[in-house]
């Protein structure tokens, strides 16, 4: 049964080229500009074995929205470079309504600055009262 103002499908035309709806949540954010690097994991086909696209960050809106098991998220739009992943020697394009995982590049860190960063904490949190 459809409700009242619930899409029933949305069109795509075949020449479109893809763009991802993401969500980012709120303690990212800051952290998320547009022309970043994005690798796009798709869910149907393990990246392990079919790989990742390449995209980038096309726009990121700056009102947040509620959602009920994340808080708060800000709604992104990310442009892929590719829309074709090579399954079993064949080019398999996605469609639209697939369901993905987006890393945002945000930054590089050194094994040992990731491995310092809680001896830091504490170190900055120590010796403090209420």
């Amino acid at each position: 049964m459809v409700t009242t103002a619930q899409p029933l499908m949305v069109l795509v035309p075949e020449d479109y080229q893809l763009e991802l709806d993401v969500m980012i949540l709120n303690k990212d954010v800051g952290f998320v500009l547009p022309g970043q690097a994005v690798e796009v994991k798709v869910d149907s086909f393990p990246y392990t074995r079919f790989g990742t696209l390449s995209g980038e960050v096309k726009h990121v809106s700056r009102d947040a929205m509620e959602d009920q098991q994340r808080g708060l998220v800000f709604p992104a739009r990310i442009r892929l470079l590719s829309d074709t992943l090579m399954v079993e020697g064949k080019p398999v394009r996605l469609s639209a309504g697939m369901a993905i995982n987006a890393e945002i590049k945000t930054g590089r860190r050194r094994v040992i600055d990731y491995l310092l960063s809680p001896l830091q904490q504490y170190q900055s949190e120590a010796m403090r009262e209420r």
